[in-house]
């Protein structure tokens, strides 16, 4: 009778979401996480890649287009398109905020009160200030991630109780009850808020899965040796059949929103974009020849960017160390209790995460990697349970001491790894920042030119590559003389000699971090086949350019501009008659 209250308990979501936000100890430690983290980026805005088209994302339809519906239907509520300041960011934040609390009440449905409230404090500090959301977080609505983090731990929550109503035994019979409406209803619930979070970004998908399998893994932990209805094969696999159930239907609905929503609003024209974007386009490089080949050097590059790339960048660094916590500690399981079910779902768990290499057929790109702000905040979450688990009760004297000690040491680890992620994090908010105010002095110098010197009138093609001051984005490379590269060298020359070197860019030296290296003026030099979107980024700055139409006239500038100076030397702008070059 105890196990069934155990299990009915884990459906009061608001009882336990409300316990969270009473916790001063939990909010405290949440909001000024979240408040670290994000207070910079909220007061200082700027305009990056991607954030120039917003009407052709938004009103035009391109997001809906390729499967992100939410906010181009959101669009249609409240104002989203028009790039304003402040209110998108801070509102994204709530929402973060949010979502941590309801991530944090799923574990919380497993642990319960073996874990104490620092434990939960510090999963969801260490998963907001997870700084590889700054690589999306810089763009113009995030891609939707706030929402999409909420919607996930949603349907999760909604799995939970399908889960525990699957498993809820008979009276007096041992045996199962059948699934009443009630349980289906609430397998609908969890494809739904997937859906909504596909909705936003597709590989959210990717996370809910890690998710689900984290749980899983989760009681595992909880239970021990502990042999109950909740761990047997019946609910480990009923639960897996349960969600690939809900994932389906998540994907048929994503399917079927686009057709409705091309229909609805005249998409038709923008089907070309939406077939780039397929599952079935993105598949395809396994039927290619030397697909085994390529899969090698996918996993190689992995390899790199979740595994090398831990000697230089911050996320990674916390996302190793959570890896080995998570892993330790499943391990330990493992051989306590000889649990197979737990050796099998911890590896299972990596795989749902990075799963998404073998359907793109590349390396994961860190602003679709939102499964590592999870993985981190739950390594982090584990290292405080067993910590508990192993001080047990402080008892007097010496012993007190030391187990006291040994949590405080614990909490100390969390809350330096916590400072350090919201310094991180703000750094890479003041070089986007710094990018950004370094772009619009180099778009007002080139405006003041065009209109002192030439007709305006004329379209103007851009060429050439234009390069972030080295002194801005010197953190997102790894100078070649840097020990950090020989640490990095001499691990990458064990799997493949040039390994390392494909990540080298020239004189900067070996490109870590990915968005905080891009700059918004290459980007719209090359965004959507022309340079109008650069030309959108000076109409943003006040001054009005006329872009070209012709793309045939590209190629001819280009051969044009070979031997120009590049800006911003003299004669970096040439009038070639028709149209404006201008030599970067």
């Amino acid at each position: 009778m105890e196990k069934y209250r155990e299990t009915k308990t884990t459906a009061d979501w608001n009882g336990m979401i409300h316990k969270l936000c009473e916790s001063r100890l939990y909010m405290g430690i949440l909001l000024l996480a979240a408040i670290g983290a994000y207070g910079y980026k909220v007061t200082n805005t700027a305009i990056g890649i991607d954030d120039t088209p917003s009407l052709y994302y938004f009103e035009e339809g391109l997001i809906a287009i390729v499967g992100r519906w939410v906010l181009f239907l959101l669009n249609k509520v409240i104002t989203l398109a028009e790039f304003v300041p402040f209110v998108t960011d801070f509102a994204a934040v709530i929402l973060l905020i949010a979502a941590a609390i309801v991530w944090s009440a799923l574990f919380y449905s497993v642990f319960g009160e073996k874990l104490p409230m620092m434990g939960y404090a510090f999963f969801a500090a260490v998963f907001v200030s997870c700084p590889l959301i700054s690589e999306v977080f810089t763009y113009f609505l995030h891609n939707g991630i706030a929402i999409g983090y909420l919607s996930c731990a949603v349907s999760l929550c909604y799995m939970r109780e399908w889960q525990n109503s699957m498993r809820k035994p008979r009276k007096g019979s041992g045996l199962w009850e059948k699934p009443d409406c009630r349980t289906v209803t609430k397998l609908v619930a969890a494809a739904v808020f997937l859906w909504i979070a596909m909705g936003c970004y597709e590989s959210f998908m990717i996370l809910w899965l890690a998710g689900l399998l984290l749980l899983l893994l989760s009681e595992r932990i909880r239970l021990g040796t502990e042999r109950t209805a909740r761990t047997g094969e019946r609910g480990v696999f009923g639960t897996l059949a349960g969600g690939a159930l809900a994932a389906l239907v998540a994907v048929l609905l994503r399917s079927l929103m686009i057709v409705v929503l091309t229909k609805a609003f005249h998409l038709e024209y923008l089907r070309g974009e939406a077939v780039q974007r397929s599952v079935t386009e993105m598949l395809g490089w396994m039927v290619q020849p030397g697909a085994f080949g390529e899969l090698i050097m996918i996993l190689k590059r992995t390899f790199v960017l979740y595994g090398v790339f831990a000697y230089a960048y911050l996320p990674i660094r916390i996302f190793v160390l959570s890896a080995v916590v998570i892993t330790v500690v499943t391990l330990v399981r493992v051989i306590r209790g000889r649990d197979l079910w737990a050796l099998i779902l911890l590896p299972t768990a990596y795989l749902a995460a990075f799963s998404l290499l073998f359907i793109e057929g590349k390396a994961t790109l860190y602003r679709s990697a939102q499964f590592l702000p999870i993985f981190c905040g739950y390594g982090a979450l584990l290292f405080a349970y067993i910590i508990y688990e192993l001080t047990g009760s402080p008892g007097r004297g010496v012993h007190r001491r030391l187990c006291l000690g040994t949590r405080g040491i614990a909490v100390a680890v969390l809350a330096v790894i916590t400072w350090n992620q919201c310094m991180d994090m703000t750094k890479w908010f003041y070089i986007d920042r710094q990018k950004y105010d370094a772009a619009v002095k180099t778009v007002d110098q080139i405006a003041l030119d065009l209109e002192r010197d030439f007709d305006t009138s004329k379209p103007v093609i851009f060429t050439g590559n234009y390069e972030i001051p080295y002194s801005i984005v010197k953190d997102a490379y790894v100078s070649y003389g840097d020990s950090r590269y020989y640490k990095m060298k001499r691990l990458t020359d064990l799997i493949d000699p040039d390994l390392l070197d494909k990540y080298n860019r020239g004189s900067k030296g070996v490109w870590v971090a990915q968005t905080p290296a891009l700059s918004v003026i290459d980007w719209g030099r090359y965004a959507f086949d022309s340079d109008a979107e650069l030309v959108r980024f000076f109409e943003m700055h006040g001054h009005r350019l006329v872009a070209c139409g012709d793309i045939d006239r590209y190629t001819e500038a280009e051969e044009e501009s070979l031997n120009l100076p590049e800006y911003p030397q003299d004669g970096y702008i040439v009038d070639k008659g028709d149209y404006i070059i201008v030599h970067f």
